[in-house]
């Protein structure tokens, strides 16, 4: 009777259970479908705030103003780096390695070694780009991915408020 029971099982016990997941799952599909939306009364008052993402733009903006090393924030570092450097101070450090790289394939010799540095870098950037992108769609890792960016965000966007006030007062004030 076990030998029964067992050859039974191998048989037609992994199809049993795919098909009682298949009637679970149609089950919860049918109960979910039916059940209240929890947001359709804040809907209806137009109190729906979903679309503010306050999962991530509430600790991105703490973070984008904690107070870092060296005495100062994100944002203050982005302001500052704004007055000095002006608005292409942030984009510096991304043009001119890959202006080096284009002056590098003008020389003569430069032309086939620059080729190769930019078949590596395309190479090396569109891995990480496949790697972001797998990552992004991944919970935990998505989740710090799109934190980064809001940080990212929030530290220019405070920036540059930072900076619009202190012209604002230097006008006001006429200092």
């Amino acid at each position: 009777m076990g030998a029964d029971w067992r050859e039974t099982w191998s048989v037609h016990g992994s199809e049993a259970l795919d098909a009682a997941h298949e009637v679970a799952v149609t089950m919860a599909e049918a109960v979910v479908n039916h059940l209240p939306n929890p947001e359709a009364a804040a809907q209806r008052r137009g109190l729906d705030i979903r679309w503010l993402r306050l999962k991530y733009n509430v600790p991105a903006a703490f973070f984008a103003s904690l107070v870092t090393w060296g005495g100062s924030s994100l944002s203050d570092g982005v302001a500052n780096t704004l007055t000095h450097d002006g608005p292409f101070g942030l984009l510096g450090w991304v043009l001119m390695p890959l202006l080096v790289l284009g002056l590098l394939m003008v020389t003569p010799i430069g032309g086939p070694i620059g080729k190769i540095f930019f078949d590596i870098l395309r190479r090396v950037l569109s891995g990480l780009g496949r790697a972001v992108a797998r990552a992004w769609s991944v919970t935990l890792t998505g989740y710090l991915l799109r934190l980064v960016a809001a940080t990212v965000v929030w530290a220019v966007v405070l920036g540059i408020a930072r900076l619009i006030g202190r012209v604002a007062i230097n006008w006001l004030t006429g200092a």
